[in-house]
């Protein structure tokens, strides 16, 4: 970015943050006014140095909406009942709805994996071939 651009766009930046306290533990409003993307929280001006700039690039790592289970991590076919032997786990399963709360990616993963690792395993090792 041409220096001339990057001082544009970071006294566009500071011009559209608003007065306020921030708090970085909280959704605090500190939102931009008139800026394209614009910004909904944690919006300070860009005027105190030491600046640092870190290349970021983004990533979507899993979706909202999946493969419904039930609490067995059985896969559910459209009429709501099990298909049988079919489990998931992890970043396939939908659990999320309208927001992702941090972190809970992987453990989605690790909790559904193994609750159906030991489903599965008592639907192996029971005479009737079918689990409790």
């Amino acid at each position: 970015m041409a220096p001339s651009a990057l001082a544009a766009t970071v006294q566009d930046y500071n011009a559209a943050c608003v007065v306020g306290d921030w708090r970085p533990l909280e959704i605090e409003g500190l939102a931009t006014q008139g800026l394209r993307p614009p910004k909904s929280n944690w919006a300070l001006p860009l005027d105190e140095p030491p600046f640092h700039a870190y290349p970021i690039i983004s990533a979507n790592v899993f979706t909202f909406d999946g493969l419904k289970v039930d609490t067995r991590a059985r896969v559910l076919d459209g009429d709501g009942r099990p298909i049988p032997c079919l489990y998931a786990a992890g970043e396939v399963i939908g659990v999320y709805y309208g927001t992702y709360t941090g972190a809970t990616s992987v453990l989605k993963g690790m909790v559904f994996g193994k609750i159906a690792g030991e489903h599965a395993a008592r639907l192996r090792n029971s005479p009737t071939g079918s689990a409790p």
